[in-house]
C-alpha cells in the first residue's frame, strides 16, 4: 500500500491503475502495523507544521449516509464556548452532502487558510479549523480514482488518523464497525495518548440517541471496548426519524438555535450527548 502512494504522489501511476489499487487494497485485510506506516510516511509531507497539543481533535471517517445535523461541527463549538480547545479536522463531504465546511461557511465563521489565521483562531475562540486539503494537499491526486470507486476507501480510515494538531485527546467517529479495532490499534501503535473510536448501532459515526453507542478506548497504553446509552448520561431514548432532517436550510437554522444553547426538541440532545462524553472523556 505504501508502495503504491508514492507511485501517485511521484506521478508514476495512470488513473485507471490507482482505481484498480484501490479495489484491490479494499479487498485486502491491513494491518495496524500497515496502516501506522502509511501514516507516518504522509504525515511526513504534511505541508504546514501544526502542533496544538493541548487540543481535543474531533474528526469522522464520514460515509454513514444518513441525513441528519452536523452533530459532531456543532459539539464542538460548544465545547469551545465551554474554555475546551478543540482541533476540528475535516475534508469535504462525500457525494455532495452537506457537512461541516459547508456549516462553517453558513454559519460565517471564517476559514483559516493559513497557519497563522490557524493560530490567531485558536487562541482567540478556541477551536482550530484544519481543512486537511490545506494541510495534504497532494491528496487530490487520489481525489479522481476516490470519486470513480464511489465506495469507502482506505482513505475514510486515513483521515482521522493524520490529523496534524498531534493533540494529547482524539475522538474519531468511525461508520465502520469492523474497522474499529484496526483504527484504535493504529492509534496505540503511534503513541497516540488518549483515544476514543466510536460507532453508533445506526451506523452514525456519532453517539446516539437511538439505541447503543459502541466505543474503543485507549488511555493509558491500553485498550478496552464497551457499549453506552443515552440513559447513561441521563437522556431518553428517541427514534431515528426524531433526529434526521434532510432539508439543508432547516439544518442551518437548527445550527443557529443550538450553538446559542436554545433546546430545539430530540437534536439539542444530540448534540449535548456528544458533548458530555467527550466532557467525561477529558476529566478521566
Amino acid at each position: 500500500m505504501k508502495k503504491f502512494i508514492k507511485k501517485v504522489l511521484e506521478n508514476n501511476i495512470s488513473e485507471s491503475d490507482k482505481l484498480k489499487m484501490l479495489q484491490d487494497i479494499a479487498e485486502k485485510k491491513v494491518t495496524p502495523e500497515e496502516l501506522a506506516e502509511i501514516v507516518t510516511y504522509l504525515k511526513s509531507k504534511q505541508a504546514i507544521n501544526i502542533d496544538l497539543f493541548d487540543s481535543t481533535d474531533i474528526c469522522w471517517t464520514g460515509w454513514s449516509w444518513l441525513d441528519r445535523i452536523n452533530t459532531s461541527t456543532l459539539a464542538c463549538l460548544k465545547l469551545a464556548k465551554k474554555w475546551v480547545k478543540i482541533a476540528k479536522h475535516w475534508n469535504n463531504a462525500s457525494s455532495g452532502r452537506f457537512g461541516s465546511f459547508d456549516l462553517i461557511e453558513k454559519l460565517w465563521y471564517k476559514i483559516p487558510n493559513s497557519k497563522e489565521e490557524t493560530l490567531d483562531e485558536y487562541k482567540n475562540n478556541n477551536i482550530a479549523f484544519l481543512y486537511a486539503k490545506n494541510f495534504f494537499p497532494f491528496m487530490k491526486e487520489f481525489a479522481e480514482a476516490r470519486k470513480n470507486y464511489a465506495k469507502p476507501t482506505i482513505f475514510n480510515i486515513l483521515w482521522p488518523l493524520l490529523s496534524p494538531a498531534n493533540s494529547d485527546y482524539q475522538i474519531i467517529g468511525c461508520s465502520f464497525e469492523d474497522k474499529m479495532e484496526l483504527m484504535i490499534e493504529t492509534c496505540k501503535i503511534l503513541w497516540r495518548k488518549n483515544v476514543l473510536v466510536i460507532r453508533w448501532e445506526d451506523w452514525l459515526d456519532e453517539i446516539t440517541l437511538t439505541w447503543k453507542t459502541k466505543i474503543y478506548e485507549l488511555k493509558n497504553w491500553k485498550i478496552k471496548n464497551y457499549e453506552i446509552t443515552p440513559e447513561d448520561f441521563w437522556y431518553k431514548k428517541v427514534s431515528l426519524e426524531e433526529i434526521l432532517e434532510k432539508d439543508i436550510n432547516k439544518k442551518i437554522e437548527l445550527a443557529k438555535q443550538i450553538i446559542a444553547w436554545e433546546k430545539v426538541w430530540a437534536y439539542s440532545d444530540l448534540v449535548d450527548i456528544n458533548l458530555k462524553v467527550v466532557l467525561d472523556f477529558l476529566s478521566k
